[in-house]
């Protein structure tokens, strides 16, 4: 047995979940993916439910794990994510609603009112993005305005990766 250091790489994709161990000289060693769980409840609505896609993510890893001669080689997970979607948290770290897909076009409202209030120009200047319903202000905005229970519970806003 070697004990040569294993590193991991996870992406929680739009279609599938990937896990890849690696040695290290960047030989895949191991593999597995699964389908990212998405639902779409309605029209230009897509979205996650963290538990399902947490279990779904370890469940992904589990079974690279499990393939290693010695798990305990793993020296370190790298996670990559799609972008613009995150997971609202209350305080103790329990998700406030569910994860609403990158692609998800709901808080197109939200973005319509601050290109009104803020200007895209100035809000570019401020984050070095272009004003689109997909970003993370947006979708805070609409649970704040669409769910304001769980806007209230929410203390993080963490991406999928973290």
């Amino acid at each position: 047995m070697s004990a040569e250091p294993i590193l991991i790489g996870a992406d929680v994709g739009t279609t599938n979940i990937k896990v890849v161990a690696f040695d290290r000289g960047g030989r895949a060693v191991e593999s597995a993916s699964s389908p990212t769980p998405t639902r779409y409840p309605r029209p230009g609505r897509a979205d996650h439910d963290p538990e399902e896609l947490w279990t779904s993510f370890a469940a992904t890893l589990r079974q690279v794990t499990g393939e290693l001669d010695d798990p305990n080689r793993v020296a370190s997970i790298a996670v990559a994510s799609v972008g613009e979607a995150a997971i609202p948290l209350d305080q103790v770290g329990d998700p406030t609603s569910d994860i609403i897909a990158w692609f998800d076009g709901r808080a197109k409202p939200q973005a319509q009112r601050l290109s009104r209030a803020v200007g895209q120009d100035r809000l570019f200047g401020l984050t070095g993005l272009s004003l689109q319903p997909i970003f993370g202000l947006c979708k805070l905005l609409w649970l704040q305005e669409n769910e304001p229970d769980a806007y209230a519970r929410t203390a993080t806003w963490l991406n999928v990766a973290d």
